[in-house]
């Protein structure tokens, strides 16, 4: 238990007070970093994609049936 508290104050105490690193990043990690981004936020958008299109078709078609039925009708 003491040895996990340890631990823990020991990783919060490296979080909260960082040491300066001493690396580049070039202009290329940056690039890489920015497109990473965005294919990732694209990825989420076209996997919602379907759980609207797919219901809004459904309601069109059931829609589209009505009419067709309410012509059919009259």
């Amino acid at each position: 238990m003491i040895r996990a508290a340890l631990y823990k104050s020991f990783a919060v105490i490296a979080l909260v007070f960082p040491a300066s690193a001493s690396a580049y990043m070039g202009p290329t990690l940056g690039l890489g970093v920015v497109g990473t981004v965005i294919a990732v936020v694209g990825l989420l958008l076209l996997s919602l994609f379907p759980f609207v299109f797919v219901p809004l078709r459904r309601m069109l078609k059931k829609t589209k049936r009505k009419r067709a039925d309410e012509d059919a009708d009259a």
